[in-house]
């Protein structure tokens, strides 16, 4: 009987080490994403499943152009419903935004920021085919959360 546990014992250690090995090399590789924009040290890096390169870049230049003021290219980038809400929403905390999330689908990319001050969440939403040309008014809508 000893033996017979033992063995038994044996071949449940080796299927847990095997289920562990496989468990690190399922998550190890597929968690990077190529996609995602380098995170500050302090906060962890967005996940995303795949949102298209350009939609985000263009995303991150609008809230760049809004922490700093630059109403111009603000203006350029988003259409008059987001300009005129991230004018009256600013509250002197513009400059603290973080992105934290994004994801596509169906011709358009979601990106949250989220604010290192208030902790507030703004979401935006942005047609992927006018971002990519790098037209203009590609962010159509925008939502604070919190």
């Amino acid at each position: 009987m000893p033996a017979f546990i033992s063995t038994h014992a044996a071949k449940w250690g080796v299927a847990a080490l095997a289920g562990l090995a496989s468990l690190g090399l399922a998550v190890g590789p597929a968690a990077a994403s190529a996609d995602s924009a380098p995170a500050s040290s302090a906060a962890p890096a967005p996940q995303s499943s795949g949102h298209p390169k350009g939609a985000v870049k263009y995303a991150d230049r609008l809230i760049t152009a809004y922490g700093i003021g630059d109403a111009v290219v603000v203006d350029q980038l988003a259409t008059k419903n987001v300009v005129a809400a991230l004018a009256e929403h600013n509250d002197g905390h513009a400059k603290r935004w973080h992105r934290t999330s994004a994801d596509s689908g169906k011709g358009y990319t979601w990106v949250s920021y989220t604010n290192l001050d208030t902790h507030e969440v703004m979401n935006l939403t942005v047609r992927n085919a006018t971002a990519a040309d790098k037209g203009g008014d590609a962010v159509r809508e925008v939502e604070f959360v919190g």
